[in-house]
């Protein structure tokens, strides 16, 4: 059933696709991330589609006394999939020619995910975080916000149908109240599960949900407004989500209470517009309408776009930008008018043409996406051996097997050290290092604790507040039970601030403590370190002289000056404190001959990026670490 055209509608659309693009672009203005907040542009548009489908569905009951769920879900289907679909077979040929193998079979398993309508959960499950480097290079990645969209599709209007037979007087006091319990669910998994809060519907349903309880709103009450309240409150609106893109941003923690703020200006705007009011006027015009007509077709493209180029390691500057910013719209324009159009228009292909068409763009994706999937990426596409690999996404993966294989092992020998780990992703690396070479250390015992350095260790008392409400009993009882503790972080210069205290509070429960320098963090262009573009250009790995003339390169390509810095910090804060300080570097690189190793002895790759190592870089570092006696200390006991 058609509804009346709200045009400041399409203008929130803009708004909100504006925000999430320039967030996805990450462009960076005298160290200022531009829009950090403007992912909350899918949380608008989650309240508009709340709002636009209970309009369709209670209008079309309210007239008709029923409502007809398979006219509903084509319409849905013609809307959603035909530019879905077509982005997703222009991105094959670019997998093909730019993404790694193990890259590519997670670009095929992200369409078949999101042919199913559970692309948020698969994104969930295999660990990206959302904005993370990593997430950045997937480039379906932004179809999990389509899947939650879907889902609620499907369920929204049975249960807001069967509603409207069996509690018609109290239906919208029980959408609001799920929208209420739905919030309170978000924020709590806000701070236990933030990722899983991000991907889910039930996080999700309350946005909306509020879009759906403000149609009956607006109904019910019919607010009458002068044009000069009209400006005040949509100025104020628009004020509320501009504010909310530049400075409101938590995104592993989005929704939470946070999230009102943009939503709250959204309800302002949709309440208060007012056609002849000015504001409404000005902010209605051809171009803002015209970006909100084109908004799905822009939210669809320019993921995969940015995707792309970061996978072809193409430079970032502003001129490159404003090319890509055109194309994008021009695209987007085109997949509008030549896709979408055509597609929502019943006399120029009818339904039964739709499905055919639905049903054959289907099975060629699912066809490819699993043929992909059997030949393992077609690996051949690029040089590889059995021992190394450009493909560093392998690498990632292999590295968190290897996290969930080893766990949080708990201290059992009473004959044995305890020695814990604290730190984040570069303490896991020291971790992997000297679990898997246990065996090297007869005395010792090894376990992780991973954690935010800053945050958690500055709460450290005598009576364990380290994060306390985050943290297993597991956590506990190996933080408790250990005798040394080796501080292994990225480290700042917050850190350092707070490093002193730190020291004080550890000491004052007995424990032994040895702190790492940061280790080096070697020039690396997007996905490709030295070693790969040589391997790359040759389709070998380097001879002898070759090897040595790349590990100079290696050595000299180092971040050296801040990183240096904040060394020559820990090591004075380590003897002020009469503390261990153990440096990384000399584990990987010889000051004397200006060289650094970055492959193990039988041509395994030791660094997956610019500072974190593969599986085998770890075990190879571990074995180093022994060889050179790096964690002898003196007890007190």
């Amino acid at each position: 059933m058609k509804i009346n055209y709200r045009p400041e509608i399409d203008t929130l659309r803009a708004i909100s696709v504006i925000g999430v693009i320039i967030y996805h672009a990450k462009i960076n203005i005298f160290g200022y991330w531009i829009f950090q907040g403007g992912y909350y542009g899918v949380d608008i548009f989650f309240v508009i589609s709340g709002y636009l489908i209970t309009s369709v569905i209670y209008r079309e009951l309210k007239k008709t006394g029923k409502f007809s769920f398979t006219k509903f879900y084509i319409k849905r289907a013609r809307r959603i999939l035909p530019a879905l679909l077509f982005v997703m077979l222009v991105c094959i040929p670019f997998a093909w020619k730019y993404l790694m193998p193990t890259s590519f079979i997670d670009f095929s398993k992200s369409i078949l995910s999101s042919l199913s309508f559970i692309s948020n959960y698969y994104f969930y499950i295999t660990g990206l975080e959302y904005g993370a480097e990593n997430g950045l290079l997937k480039p379906l990645l932004h179809t999990w916000s389509l899947s939650v969209e879907e889902q609620f599709y499907i369920l929204f209007p049975i249960l807001f149908v069967s509603g409207f037979i069996f509690f018609k007087k109290k239906l919208f006091q029980i959408i609001l109240l799920i929208a209420i319990l739905s919030f309170i669910f978000a924020e709590f998994l806000s701070f236990s599960n933030p990722i899983l809060n991000f991907y889910i519907l039930p996080s999700r349903i309350w946005e909306l949900l509020i879009g759906s309880y403000l149609f009956y709103f607006e109904k019910r009450f019919k607010l009458k407004y002068s044009n000069q309240t009209s400006n005040l409150i949509c100025f104020a609106g628009l004020t509320i989500i501009l504010i909310s893109f530049m400075f409101f941003y938590e995104v592993l923690a989005n929704p939470n209470l946070k999230s009102l703020f943009p939503i709250i200006g959204t309800i302002l705007i949709i309440l208060f517009s007012k056609k002849d009011a000015f504001l409404t006027k000005f902010f209605t015009n051809k171009i803002f309408c015209g970006v909100g007509i084109i908004s799905y077709s822009l939210y669809l493209w320019h993921y995969p776009i940015f995707a792309f180029l970061r996978n072809a390691s193409i430079v970032n500057n502003y001129f490159l930008y404003f090319l890509i910013s055109i194309f994008i719209f021009f695209i987007s324009w085109f997949s509008y008018f030549f896709i979408e159009k055509p597609f929502r228009d019943k006399k120029k292909i009818t339904d039964i043409d739709f499905i055919k068409i639905l049903f054959s763009v289907s099975i060629i994706l699912i066809f490819t996406s699993l043929m992909v999937i059997k030949n393992k990426g077609f690996e051949n596409r690029f040089p590889n051996e059995t021992s190394f690999s450009v493909d560093n996404q392998r690498y990632n993966k292999e590295v968190l097997i290897k996290k969930y294989e080893l766990g949080i092992p708990q201290f059992r020998n009473p004959d044995k050290k305890n020695v814990l780990i604290i730190g984040n992703s570069h303490g896991e690396d020291l971790f992997y290092a000297l679990k898997m070479n246990e065996d090297l250390f007869p005395i010792y015992e090894f376990s992780i604790l991973s954690i935010d350095f800053i945050k958690c260790l500055n709460n450290l008392n005598k009576s364990f507040k380290l994060c306390e409400k985050k943290l297993t009993n597991k956590n506990k009882n190996n933080f408790l039970n250990s005798e040394i503790i080796i501080i292994s972080s990225t480290y700042n210069n917050d850190d350092i601030l707070y490093l002193d205290d730190i020291l004080l509070q550890l000491k004052a429960l007995n424990k032994n403590i040895i702190i790492t320098s940061r280790m080096p963090l070697f020039y690396f262009k997007d996905k490709f370190s030295l070693i790969d573009k040589f391997y790359l250009k040759n389709k070998r790995l380097p001879n002898k002289d070759e090897k040595l003339s790349l590990e100079k390169e290696y050595f000299n390509s180092k971040n050296i000056g801040f990183i240096k810095s904040i060394n020559n910090k820990l090591e004075s804060i380590s003897k002020k404190n009469n503390v261990k300080f153990l440096q990384k570097e000399a584990l990987i690189c010889q000051e004397t001959k200006k060289t650094c190793q970055f492959l193990t002895p039988d041509n395994h790759k030791i660094f997956r990026d610019g500072a974190h190592t593969t599986i085998e870089g770890a075990s190879f570092i571990g074995k180093e670490i022994s060889n050179l006696n790096w964690l002898a200390i003196d007890f007190k006991n």
